[in-house]
């Protein structure tokens, strides 16, 4: 919830406080940090943390029907809960008509929102809360233009015929940053005896605990095994 204005009053003592976490992006604060922020910000202020839902990783906040985000808030519409609590402004949605709907369910139901960063959220006033939906639009607007921007120059690197996105385990740029190609200084080799030991019948739990590649990796680069070896095969 990227788009409220903090204030830090004094924190009264809560019966029942939850929290929320996600992570979208590599570069946020991890979750397991997030979940320390909450209980640290929780602690200090004498509140009774009840529990922390959490969406994962790369979970975007633009995605209203996140499961736990649904419990959280089905929790805030309840009237059960006195706060919630969340690492940063950003948590909790990042879609205006969610941030709106947000923002008034948390004023409907006195629920106070808190950020460890920032201290309680001042919804309260009718005037700040209506500046916050103003800011919770321009955000909106910014979010969608940078997207978009994203999107075009994906498409094109795709028509250029780069290879774009994150380069899978083993691969790296090239100095054009235009094709993967193999880390010889990384994990390619790895990979490649990774690829024969499954072939030679090995399972994904034993190239786990030999080479430390974890099943979910594994099924991964099989699904890329003729890429791997062709460009060993060229390389």
């Amino acid at each position: 919830m990227g788009q409220f204005r903090s204030v830090t009053p004094e924190v009264k003592t809560m019966a029942e406080v939850i929290g929320y976490t996600r992570l979208s992006q590599d570069s946020d604060t991890s979750i397991e940090r997030q979940k320390r922020h909450i209980r640290e910000y929780t602690d200090q202020h004498e509140m009774s943390l009840e529990r922390i839902y959490d969406d994962g990783e790369r979970t975007s906040g633009w995605d209203e029907s996140r499961e736990e985000y649904q419990q959280a808030r089905s929790r805030v519409q309840s009237g059960e809960i006195d706060a919630i609590v969340i690492n940063d402004k950003r948590r909790l949605a990042r879609d205006f008509d969610e941030t709106m709907r947000l923002i008034l369910d948390l004023r409907e139901y006195d629920v106070e929102a808190h950020t460890f960063q920032k201290g309680q959220l001042d919804l309260s006033d009718p005037v700040q809360a209506a500046v916050e939906v103003l800011q919770a639009a321009s955000e909106h607007e910014a979010k969608k233009k940078e997207i978009e921007r994203a999107r075009e120059a994906v498409q094109e690197r795709m028509d250029k015929g780069y290879d774009h996105g994150r380069p899978p385990i083993g691969f790296r740029f090239d100095n054009e940053g235009e094709q993967w190609v193999p880390d010889r200084d990384g994990e390619f080799d790895t990979v490649l005896e990774a690829i024969r030991m499954v072939e030679t019948g090995s399972t994904y739990r034993e190239v786990e605990d030999e080479l430390e590649i974890v099943p979910s990796t594994m099924s991964g680069i099989m699904d890329r095994k003729e890429q791997y070896l062709s460009l060993n095969k060229n390389g």
